[in-house]
């Protein structure tokens, strides 16, 4: 096996655009990174899941194309 090869482990402090900040590992060399979603603030994590406006896209779907049904 090489020695040497491997980048630097050290120390990161994560920050997401909604204020939350956590300590973790990485190989990052500066030791921060910013980032736009994290647990604290992604609908999945949070229980609070918006639907997206599909209901718009079907209906123009279905005006286009006609409902079959």
């Amino acid at each position: 096996m090489k020695k040497d090869i491997h980048p630097e482990y050290v120390a990161t402090t994560v920050t997401c655009t909604c204020g939350n900040t956590f300590e973790t590992n990485s190989t990052v060399k500066s030791g921060v990174i910013n980032v736009e979603v994290c647990y604290a603030c992604h609908p999945f994590y949070t229980g609070k899941q918006k639907i997206m406006d599909t209901g718009g896209r079907v209906a123009r779907f279905e005006k286009r194309y006609g409902k079959k049904a």
